[in-house]
């Protein structure tokens, strides 16, 4: 799988994927923090891993780095903090509005008549 380091700590070896499949984040963490800290993971970082599903939560293991820095700020990017990102749109003047009621009209009934005048019962 590839993903993209969202979040690492070098000094505890730890770190945050986001997954090319958009499912759950991967963590690494435990046994695979020596290989984090070794690979000195960044966020933005786009990297390789297996995936291990364990209480319902995946860590990644085997990691790789692919491309070091490749999407760099996109953390920022999904979390609506990145200035670069953001339009800048011209506030809308509330000059009030003309409301036009609309009045429901009332249903019209059809005439029915009973099933048995219809087959000349």
């Amino acid at each position: 799988m590839m993903g993209v380091v969202l979040w690492s700590d070098q000094q505890v070896g730890k770190a945050v994927i986001w997954c090319e499949d958009q499912g759950k984040l991967a963590y690494v963490t435990g046994d695979q923090a020596e290989i984090c800290t070794d690979l000195d993971l960044e966020a933005g970082d786009l990297v390789s891993f297996s995936l291990r599903m364990q209480s319902r939560l995946r860590f990644a293991e085997n990691l790789k780095v692919v491309e070091e820095n490749g999407f760099q700020g996109l953390n920022e990017t999904l979390t609506g903090d990145n200035d670069r990102h953001k339009t800048h749109s011209v506030p809308i003047r509330d000059e009030g509005a003309e409301i036009i009621p609309f009045r429901a009209k009332a249903p019209q009934h059809r005439s029915v008549q009973p099933l048995a005048a219809l087959a000349g019962a």
